[in-house]
């Protein structure tokens, strides 16, 4: 549009500027054709005479032009002199032409002297993203809207899908992106796919407002950590299937999402220990129905140390549970038994029968979402942070079980289904171990991830040591919702970049002998300055319907939120209570569950048969009923 109107000023400036030429130019032909006329007739300097004024008519100028040679002589001169003048103007600095921020009140220098950021037109957008009219058969992330067209991530491009978005408390996240990005999951992509979810959901809004259309297309699972009677069970000691390195990684993550937050090396490693130990002691002997983390509370919780010595004693020195369980004897005895308080204060949440059932059985198959359309919701509380080694469980266990079956069983390593991590409120999840390192790696498995939080403080404190900055720099796209702290403000106003722009001065003396008698010296200066595209202020001061997407390689682009009733699906949703979810453990096993449950020890005499298997039972109760 500005194009537009400079060509237009220019068209309209060429009818004067051409009569002014044509002006001047007669009226200096005409003192040249009276000059020479008057040298002719014998006139000189000095002799009385002079030649005849030229007429300031614009009939006689125009008249002269036609007077061959001084008409094209006096057009040349003005022609040289209109040149020189524009000149001396771009010397001065007065040809400064950049593009004009009515907003903020600058002009943009196209000189780049001290960079070159600024907002992406909507020209470059195309090159980008897709832009469109419609979302019609088009699963791409929705990013916002760019004058009434939908900004979408395009489904072939070199960049990863990794999203990272930020938003204050009301910024939208949920309505603006994160129900957005589950809608798009219900279109099939190109090759007739639909992409499966794992979705982070605190306070299960995104259960109550999507699960039912999902169940259209996709096979659901709710682990839900705010009401464990309405969740579907997952086994989480059942995804170790007898490797010692899984088993160290299930425990890692208890120690680190339990206890205090600055936590004891001392105490951890020896509490880490402890509960490897009863861990693998439980995993590689118990009877496959048996085999849960309520087992490992309850071997932890009813037998003293001296039978958890003769236990661990009777096992062969090949064992994997007996080196973990040594390094823990070696300990001394006022140590060891505040080691077994302190594992004991942390699985405290078993004492839950809840909690115990929710992890007793299998109904959540962490490989299946790779294989066919998956939703997995993890709903975890807002309000505090006891269950959360269980919800990093669930993700941590997503990541290392999805990744190893692309390994194995799929061609190129790469998952038939593609799948999305959606982590709404990632900081209220626990902490995931190795999660940069994850993130890095998990675009060849066809895996992507949306880290959605609140600010970069609560990141930094989840992720330490620069993890978080190799998560934000893992995602190519980085969607800026607002924001009320100045961490935050500050790392998106550096990540806005410098711009050059026109800076212009004028200044005024006055130097005063009298009232009445003053000598004024002026001088004005123009050049260049630099200046961040978006201070913290402005950052801060986002409108808040506008989002900001910062993306790998370009310049940002501000757009319009899209809320998520603007989505043609959005129609289809159908509201429900995740307290109405009904599990198959409380529907088809409702015997088992009492005895998967912590239950009294049984009387020494009475006798198991031996399973089919080759499993050798080495549970406590079993041991002593051979006696």
């Amino acid at each position: 549009m500005s194009k537009k109107k400079r060509l237009f000023g220019i068209l309209l400036a060429l009818p004067p500027l051409l009569l002014g030429l044509l002006y001047g130019g007669g009226y200096i032909a005409q003192f040249m054709r009276n000059y020479h006329e008057w040298e002719a007739a014998g006139g000189t300097p000095g002799n009385g005479t002079s030649p005849t004024v030229p007429s300031f008519a614009v009939s006689e100028c125009l008249r002269a032009i036609f007077t061959m040679p001084y008409g094209i002589v006096g057009i040349l001169i003005c022609v040289g002199a209109l040149v020189l003048l524009i000149v001396m103007v771009m010397r001065m600095g007065y040809s400064e032409t950049g593009e004009y921020d009515k907003d903020r009140n600058f002009i943009y220098s196209k000189k780049g002297t001290y960079g070159t950021s600024g907002f992406m037109s909507e020209k470059e957008a195309e090159e980008i993203f897709d832009l469109r009219t419609s979302l019609k058969n088009h699963n791409g992330t929705i990013f916002g809207l760019l004058n009434g067209r939908y900004v979408c991530m395009p489904e072939e491009s070199m960049l990863n899908k990794n999203v990272a978005v930020y938003g204050a408390s009301g910024s939208m996240k949920t309505r603006a992106y994160c129900i957005n990005r589950i809608l798009q999951a219900t279109v099939p992509n190109k090759d007739g796919k639909m992409e499966s979810l794992i979705i982070c959901d605190p306070k299960s809004e995104l259960y109550e407002k999507t699960s039912e259309l999902l169940r259209k297309t996709h096979t659901v699972k709710v682990f839900n950590l705010v009401c464990p009677e309405n969740s579907d069970s997952w086994n989480c000691l059942a995804e170790i299937e007898g490797d010692e390195l899984m088993a160290q990684r299930f425990c890692d993550v208890i120690i680190k999402n339990t206890g205090s937050e600055r936590g004891d090396h001392f105490w951890d490693s020896a509490e880490m220990n402890l509960l490897k130990a009863l861990v693998l002691y439980v995993e590689q002997g118990y009877l496959p129905e048996r085999k849960n983390i309520g087992q490992v509370y309850r071997l932890l919780t009813h037998c003293d140390e001296k039978e958890l010595n003769s236990l661990f004693n009777m096992l062969p020195s090949s064992h994997p549970a007996k080196a973990p369980y040594a390094i823990f004897q070696q300990a001394s005895d006022t140590v060891r038994s505040g080691v077994i308080i302190g594992l004991g204060s942390r699985l405290q949440v078993f004492q839950n029968k809840s909690i115990c059932n929710m992890t007793a059985f299998d109904e959540i198959d962490m490989e299946l979402p790779g294989q066919q359309p998956c939703a997995y919701f993890c709903i975890t509380s807002d309000q505090d942070s006891t269950f959360d080694f269980l919800s990093s469980l669930f993700l941590s266990f997503v990541f290392i079980k999805l990744v190893r079956y692309a390994d194995k069983n799929c061609e190129g390593g790469k998952l038939p289904i593609p799948v999305h991590v959606l982590g709404e409120e990632l900081t209220a999840c626990g902490v995931i171990p190795d999660l940069s390192r994850k993130i890095s790696v998990i675009r060849s498995r066809n895996i992507s991830m949306s880290c959605v939080f609140q600010n970069l403080a609560g990141l930094q404190n989840r992720y330490p040591l620069n993890q978080w900055q190799e998560i934000l720099g893992n995602s190519d796209v980085q969607l800026f919702l607002g924001c009320v702290d100045e961490l935050t403000a500050k790392y998106i106003s550096d990540r806005s970049g410098e711009v050059s722009v026109h800076v212009q001065s004028k200044a005024k003396q006055l130097g005063t002998w009298r009232i009445s008698n003053y000598t004024p010296e002026y001088r004005e200066t123009s050049g260049v300055g630099k200046r961040k595209l978006l201070t913290m202020d402005e950052v801060l001061r986002l409108p808040i319907s506008k989002a900001l997407i910062i993306i790998r390689g370009r310049k940002l682009l501000q757009v319009d939120k899209c809320d998520y009733t603007e989505h043609p699906e959005s129609k289809k949703m159908i509201s429900c209570k995740a307290s109405a979810h009904i599990p198959e453990w409380q529907k088809q096993q409702p015997k088992e569950v009492e005895e998967v449950s912590p239950a009294p020890i049984k009387k020494p005499g009475r006798k198991k048969k031996t399973p089919a298997s080759n499993v050798v039972p080495t549970d406590k109760d079993s041991i002593m009923s051979k006696n």
